[in-house]
């Protein structure tokens, strides 16, 4: 889900005839996608594409025109009910249209820890998260050289900075090496595509900064009048006495005022405040007030376009609006969400914003960019910005106030972000990348409401349903506009699984698709569907108070601060000058480990204490898994706590109960259960095998880039952590070394998915073999700790040695057709098979 984390806290009568009914109908727009480019155009479709300017050319002789790439959020194949068919199974529209004309890959896999941003950032870039950054995401905890914590979000424009006190300012997304990851849209622009994202993690504006404001914005509680020097407002925080206010921030009816006095809030009516001078305007109730502004550095309006522009005082506009206000949400209605960039000279993006990348391998100069609804919906739909885009179930795509635009992430349904995608390709962006909201929550109209469905739940089908009917419609505009299988690669994938944390439905035959399951009524008091939260300060306080004493409270010499998840981070800290992260072996740090490995929760389901660890893996550890980052080391985290899945461990906010049934979130991620694990891959187009659904192939999100750029005929500037998947690629695609020595590539690149891939059997036998290490040994004796880290990183350092051999001999093959001889090929593959025996004959 694409919720921006709080600190620490990083949505018929005939069930056979109804599915057939839909599945027939599936059949023949997929039919009609795959040969009829002449159909007749839909209403309100373009039914004449745009050419882009200049030439896309991509593929073999020129054979794809358009790639389609739609990136979900949390959408299964596998059935989390056994009697309760699918989210893809309930969109046969789109699962048709892969197994029938392409290949779906069942057997895919996420990275660690596995969330939304990590998951999606890896596919995009090919990399781990060791090589963008995002090693724990949705939000990552920074450690200061003091022992603070900041928070900063995965989720930011793609060379967004981040910077705190006490800690250096570096990317966000970040290389092993402290640079900007390269972007994921540069081989296109480079080859003469444009490329559109929507709502795709990190290439849109992801925020509308442009200032800080220090104290408020805050509402006036009742109307002000002329001569009034008392201000009845909604909070006080953040204002100082002799601070310089705004009362209002529309021109012609905004005055300032200097605060003379903040009266103590015990005295009401409060809060309030006094200013010096008699105001000169009146203001009505709800009108904001707001303290000192200053320009943000980092915000992305400033990056973009530069403090003063009209952008940028859009967002300034904004910032200082009073929350859950229209007002407030323009600049993002307006900037975020949506972006092209463009190939050199492209008339897309005359008009358009210079698109920066100072740290792009091989240098990236006279590209533009457009970026937001404001600047991309006249493209699409010819009118000027007031006149919004018109989504697929023909509702028009506004923001929760009505305001033409983007909707927000979790306002991204398909029948919106399908609508952009098509258009976008109407308008003659030839690429682009498209992020689906999940289906399993309640979002409201547009995703200003968070509610978790349990499975077959009357809102879960529904919702599952306009989906499906979105992909009809979708594939059946694509069609009459000649945009089909014979000429385009459409890719669909989703960034992580989910554990459903519930008991179960009142009536729990139910399939949901005929009888509807009741999650709604109580079960014993307490709902049937949500998260176990647990607060890990009480855990702590209750459960090992000598340890809290340590860490907990002003007078504690350390601090620790969790990333709130079903798969928690921890950060161990010394507070002061001269403090910051503590040492691995530091004693402290090893006596909270063992500890925390042995907390329990009362499951309020069911009533039973639960040992809430299942796994742990230290820094060495976080390293074979590619949760550790060498390009911004304040990020790492101590030490990561693999938890039982059905619980969800944070410290934010303080007020968090014990443990306590959450019904808002129900679908956890992050951890390293199998329904988490397991992911899917669909590949249509020129060059894709037809084999229907497979699990014969392990992959993962890092194989995703290479194996869509060995089909387009493009390469990156960078080696890729990913292999192409030729298993699903026909011959004539791939280079002649590659094809040549496929079997014996395709022995060899499984063998590197079980070495360094983190779900893959190395990676699993290490944190087996880590957990065991972390939770030995004792305040005297600590010695099979150490053993077990100087073990494990014996074993990091042959396996990054192998594996970059082994990435290098892939890479050489799928974009440079340099083949590497059969005997090389098959020592490689013995000597990853060798070593990912050994891992696992020392678990114990």
């Amino acid at each position: 889900m694409r919720l921006l984390p709080t600190p620490g806290r990083s949505t018929p009568h005939d069930a056979v005839r109804h599915l057939l009914i839909r599945r027939i109908g599936a059949a023949l727009v997929a039919a009609a996608l795959a040969i009829s480019p002449s159909a007749a155009p839909l209403v309100g479709s373009v039914a004449t594409v745009r050419a882009a300017a200049p030439v896309c050319s991509l593929g073999t002789n020129g054979a794809i025109k358009h790639v389609i790439y739609v990136q979900f959020d949390n959408t299964h194949l596998l059935r989390d009910r056994p009697n309760v068919p699918s989210d893809l199974e309930q969109m046969p529209h789109l699962l048709d249209f892969m197994r029938n004309n392409g290949t779906l890959l069942s057997n895919d896999h996420t990275i660690l820890i596995s969330h939304t941003a990590g998951g999606i950032l890896s596919s995009l870039t090919g990399v781990y998260p060791d090589r963008h950054g995002q090693t724990v995401s949705n939000s990552y905890v920074r450690t200061s050289n003091t022992g603070g914590f900041s928070f900063p979000s995965s989720f930011g424009y793609w060379t967004d900075p981040v910077s705190g006190g006490g800690t250096p300012t570096v990317p966000n997304m970040v290389t092993s090496s402290g640079a900007n990851a390269p972007a994921p849209w540069v081989p296109y622009t480079r080859a003469g595509c444009d490329w559109g994202g929507v709502a795709t993690a990190n290439t849109v504006l992801e925020n509308n900064g442009a200032v800080f404001v220090t104290g408020g914005p805050t509402p006036l509680r009742t109307a002000a009048a002329i001569g009034d020097t008392t201000l009845f407002v909604g909070s006080t925080s953040g204002f100082s006495v002799n601070q310089t206010i705004t009362i209002d921030n529309h021109q012609g009816t905004s005055e300032t005022a200097t605060i003379s006095s903040i009266p103590p809030t015990v005295n009401p009516p409060n809060p309030r405040l006094v200013v010096t001078a008699p105001l000169t305007l009146g203001h009505a109730a709800g009108t904001t007030v707001f303290g000192t502004v200053s320009t943000n550095p980092n915000g992305d309006l400033t990056t973009i376009y530069g403090a003063n522009t009209p952008e940028w005082n859009e967002g300034k506009f904004s910032q200082t609006s009073v929350a859950g206000t229209a007002d407030r949400t323009l600049a993002q209605t307006d900037f975020v969400g949506f972006s092209i960039h463009c190939a050199q000279d492209s008339a897309t993006c005359a008009s358009g914003q210079s698109d920066v990348l100072p740290q792009e391998p091989g240098g990236y100069s006279g590209f533009k960019a457009l970026h937001g609804a404001k600047n991309i919906d006249p493209l699409l739909t010819g009118q000027p910005a007031s006149v919004p885009v018109t989504g697929l179930d023909g509702k028009p795509v506004v923001d929760p106030f009505t305001q033409p635009g983007f909707p927000g992430f979790d306002g991204m349904f398909a029948a919106a972000s399908l609508a952009y995608t098509a258009g976008m390709q109407e308008a003659g962006v030839p690429v682009t990348y498209a992020y689906i909201s999940d289906a399993h929550d309640f979002h409201g109209n547009t995703g200003e409401t968070h509610v978790a469905f349990g499975p077959g739940s009357a809102g879960y089908v529904a919702q599952l349903k306009a989906y499906d009917d979105a992909f009809a419609t979708f594939f059946s505009r694509l069609a009459s506009d000649g945009i089909n299988k014979s000429n385009s690669l459409f890719v669909f994938t989703v960034d992580e699984g989910d554990h459903f944390v519930g008991s179960q439905p009142s009536n729990p035959t139910c399939d949901g698709v005929t009888t509807a399951c009741d999650w709604d009524s109580l079960q014993d008091g307490h709902p049937r569907v949500g998260e176990l939260n647990a607060n890990i300060d009480t855990l702590i306080s209750n459960q090992f108070p000598t340890l809290a004493s340590q860490f907990l409270g002003t007078s504690a010499p350390n601090a620790f601060t969790v990333h709130g998840d079903d798969a928690p981070t921890f950060y161990l800290a010394k507070k002061g000058a001269g403090g910051g992260q503590l040492a691995q072996t530091d004693p402290a740090n090893r006596d909270f480990e063992r500890k925390v490995a042995t907390l329990t929760a009362v499951n309020q389901y069911t009533g039973a204490t639960d040992n809430l660890m299942v796994a742990m893996a230290d820094q060495a550890e976080m390293k074979l898994l590619h949760m550790y980052t060498t390009g911004d080391t304040n990020r790492n985290a101590s030490f990561a706590y693999f938890a039982d899945p059905n619980y969800f461990l944070t410290d934010f906010p303080t007020s968090t109960c014990l443990t306590c049934i959450n019904p808002l979130f129900a679908w956890n991620h992050g951890d390293i259960q199998p329904e988490i694990a397991n992911t899917w891959l669909g590949f249509v187009g020129p060059g894709i095998r037809n084999l229907g659904q497979t699990g014969d192939v392990w992959t993962d999100h890092t194989d995703v880039r290479p194996t869509i750029l060995v089909d387009l005929g493009l390469a990156d500037d960078y080696a890729l952590d990913g292999r192409a998947i030729t298993e699903v690629l026909n011959g004539n695609v791939v280079s002649h070394a590659l094809n040549v020595g496929r079997g014996l590539y395709q022995q060899l690149g499984a063998a590197y998915k079980q070495l360094t891939a983190p779900f893959g059997r190395l990676g699993m036998a290490s944190l087996r073999i880590a957990t065991a290490g972390i939770v030995s040994g004792s305040a005297s004796d600590d010695s099979a700790y150490q053993a077990t880290d100087s073990q494990l990183n014996g074993w990091l350092s042959r396996r990054d040695a192998l594996a970059g051999q082994i990435s290098a001999v892939l890479n050489a093959a799928q974009f440079e057709n340099q083949g590497a001889t059969s005997a090389r090929i098959r020592d490689l593959t013995a000597q990853a098979k060798a070593l990912v025996a050994e891992v696992e004959a020392a678990v114990h």
